[in-house]
């Protein structure tokens, strides 16, 4: 049985007011009869509220467990008391020796007590026991979301995916999920550019965005290459994805880019496209001087608003508009080429860039408000950063022109930065300068094909923030989700649901290692203590004449500089494919000294190793989460392959250089080749089939197809004489194929 402070541990996100009452225990044997009295014609939250505790009691006590003489257990809407500050998603538990009450103030409040009312209960062989015990729970924010960019991971989730990304976001009482329709990124695999739409456009059907899926896959022992659609898109979904999160509290807030990370509509329709000076289509962005470009854009969001927001009651939208800029890569078919989004006709080229921003922005949203929105996220990156392109004052000329359009009520400034260092956070102006609505953006995790990161500073100096600013509405996660991520998330949702109550981080990372890891806390607290070191974010010091002074910052060099995904981006005047691991080599060399690199691989290697054996413990261990153990041996099974793989490339690149024999480095490859191999089969086993589709599975093969390819040149070569830094003479089909 769970004790008063117990319960409060185990709900999440924290409760705001757990209380002790006088009377005994409450018990409940494994053959016992519940009496469950429910409010008549629920609809939405509230009916699925009823629902789960339908099936929730028949999976403990059996499908006849129903009786009038069974324990009392009342589901009921109610009157917010005084002093809860939210009108819908407030709740009640009352544990009694005579049964329980979960009272919601409001449809998503009685979801949400249900929620904790099973977080809250301790089943064992013997039954369920609760203490006499009132929960008093509501949020601080009205905003908690996550959004959940189209990018590696989403562009391949069935529907069934989507759902279980809506039940476990829901679980942690997330009311907002963001979800990206449209955006893109410049060239990357296979020398195209990486964009996604996940629905059709109506009035635009030669829109589309295949997909490309390369990897080896070892529990199959073969390769796939194939191109598909996004799911979403090819089965046409997105509906059934809001409804189905709206009846279990979450508003879904689609996300369309359309300034910065936009190339498939102005490459597939030229009368929206951008020109340079000598009127060529940079296709890339939009001409704001063109009908074309808004009777485009207002038809895709005009469609979504019709037939998907205002049916089911959603008010939100997300324009997002971040990352304006001029890029290579921009265009496959013209690589090398910088391309600008910013329109050079004669009608935008008598506009500075903060007028044609501001514009098109508002023109957007001005028209969304028609539309019925009540709240239109825009990011901020443009107009408050230190990099901001568009000149001084640009915080007056905005304000300006949110009077000029009227949208001063609907819009809502996206306040993100992906660093876990305040003092790199680079805003120009801060939120309550402009006294505009806000949300705060943190980073929740992103690099999912990649390696595991704990961005838990930035997701408290935004809470902060958030908690510090008179504008403020909630945070609002940047992240691709992914259950690996799960401390990130519920972290999250403990400041912003309730910020005082969730302490510091080191207490929001105790309770989660209690609610999941009762038996090892210590030991599991102290790995994702390794975790944090193993990738944190660090200011970085480079001073190649003091390398005793030089700092490397552990998460670009995981992310960035290791990581084969940080090298399948076009890059003007290199070869493409990029050389690789050649490029990689350079940079570590190169970047203050080499043995800043060594030494931060090798801790990290350490550190790794350490956790690992942790969690590996944690996977056997009975009262612990062995399902997330098993998923969190896979991410640090992760750091020590690619650590070691580093480790060995530069022992390699040293038998090269030295003159060495190179016949030593064929054990040294294979047994890469084989740790490679082990990962991949150990991901498979772990991790959902869309994340292995998604470029996850791709790098790991990347690594796994080097070493092969090393391997077989050393052992068919009488005399080999390998350079590392262009392997692309002894390079296999299935190399160039899978980059």
């Amino acid at each position: 049985m769970y004790t008063i402070d117990e319960i409060r541990i185990q709900i999440q996100p924290v409760p705001q007011k757990v209380t002790a009452l006088e009377g005994a225990n409450l018990k409940i044997v494994p053959s016992g009869k519940v009496h469950l009295t429910v409010p008549a014609d629920v609809k939405g939250p509230a009916k699925t509220a009823v629902e789960d505790m339908k099936a929730y009691w028949m999976s403990k006590l059996g499908e006849d467990c129903f009786a009038e003489d069974g324990i009392a257990i009342t589901l009921a809407l109610a009157e917010k008391p005084e002093e809860v500050k939210s009108e819908n998603e407030g709740y009640r538990i009352t544990v009694g020796t005579n049964g329980v009450t979960i009272e919601g103030f409001g449809e998503s409040g009685l979801f949400y007590g249900v929620i904790s009312f099973r977080q809250m209960a301790d089943w064992n062989q013997y039954g369920l026991e609760l203490p006499a015990v009132e929960v008093l729970d509501w949020p601080d924010y009205p905003f908690r979301g996550m959004k959940e960019e189209c990018r590696y991971g989403s562009n391949v989730m069935e529907k069934a995916d989507w759902f279980a990304m809506i039940d476990d976001l829901s679980s942690k009482k997330f009311n907002k999920a963001c979800i990206s329709l449209y955006g893109c990124w410049v060239v990357q695999y296979d020398g195209k550019v990486a964009e996604y739409l996940y629905t059709p456009i109506k009035d635009y059907p030669q829109l589309k965005t295949p997909q490309t899926v390369k990897y080896y896959s070892p529990s199959e022992g073969k390769w796939y290459n194939y191109e598909t659609l996004p799911p979403m898109f090819r089965d046409d979904f997105l509906g059934e994805v809001i409804v189905y999160a709206k009846n279990h509290g979450i508003d879904v807030v689609p996300g369309i880019n359309s300034f910065g990370h936009n190339t498939l509509f102005p490459a597939q329709i030229p009368a929206v496209s951008p020109v340079d000076e000598e009127g060529n289509p940079t296709k890339t962005g939009f001409c704001t001087s063109s009908e074309e470009t808004y009777k485009l854009l207002f038809s895709f969001y005009d469609d979504i608003i019709d037939n998907y927001l205002l049916p089911n009651n959603i008010t939100t939208f997300n324009i997002m508009l971040d990352e304006v800029r001029d890029q290579f890569g921009a265009n496959a078919e013209m690589p090398n080429k910088e391309l600008s989004a910013w329109c050079k006709c004669e009608k935008c080229s008598k506009k500075d860039r903060a007028d044609i921003f501001f514009d098109h922005a508002f023109k957007i949203i001005r028209h969304l408000k028609e539309k019925g929105m009540k709240s239109i996220l825009m990011a901020n990156d443009m107009f408050v950063r230190e990099s901001s392109q568009m000149g001084d004052n640009i915080g007056k000329r905005m304000l300006a022109k949110v009077a000029e359009y009227d949208v001063a009520d609907v819009l809502v400034l996206d306040w993100w930065r992906y660093t876990d260092l305040v003092s790199t956070i680079g805003f120009k102006i801060l939120p309550d300068e402009l006294n505009m609505r806000s949300v705060f953006a943190p980073w929740n995790g992103y690099y999912i094909w990649s390696s595991l990161t704990t961005p838990l500073r930035n997701i408290k100096w935004q809470a902060d923030l958030m908690h510090n600013s008179k504008t403020a509405e909630g945070l609002y996660a940047y992240a691709m989700w992914d259950k690996s991520y799960d401390l990130m998330h519920d972290c999250h949702t403990d400041l912003c649901w309730n910020h005082d109550g969730a302490g510091e981080l080191e207490d929001v990372v105790r309770r989660y290692v209690l609610r999941h890891f009762a038996p090892m806390a210590d030991e599991v607290e102290h790995a994702y203590t390794l975790l944090q070191w193993m990738n944190e974010d660090r200011k970085e010091v480079r001073d190649p004449q003091n390398p005793l002074g030089n700092i490397i910052s552990h998460r670009l060099l995981m992310t960035a500089r290791l990581s084969y995904y940080n090298f399948c981006y076009y890059k003007p005047d290199q070869p493409y494919p990029r050389h690789f691991p050649a490029q990689a080599l350079k940079s570590l060399f190169a970047y203050g000294s080499r043995m800043d690199s060594e030494r931060a691989i090798y801790a990290i290697s350490s550190m790794a190793k350490e956790a690992l054996a942790i969690f590996e413990k944690a996977a056997i261990t009975p009262g612990c989460d062995q399902e997330m153990a098993r998923r969190m041996v896979y991410e640090f099974r992760n750091y020590v392959t690619q650590t070691e793989d580093w480790i060995a490339l530069i022992k390699i690149y040293d038998i090269t250089q030295k003159g060495g024999d190179q016949k030593k480095i064929a054990p040294i490859a294979k047994a890469r080749k084989e740790a490679r191999l082990a990962l991949m089969l150990c991901c498979e086993q772990t991790k959902e089939d869309w994340v292995c589709k998604a470029a996850t599975m791709r790098n790991h093969s990347v690594f796994m197809q080097t070493f092969t390819d090393i391997e077989n040149y050393i052992n068919t070569t009488d005399e080999p004489q390998l350079d590392l830094m262009d392997i692309t003479p002894i390079m296999s089909k299935e190399n160039f194929m899978v980059r």
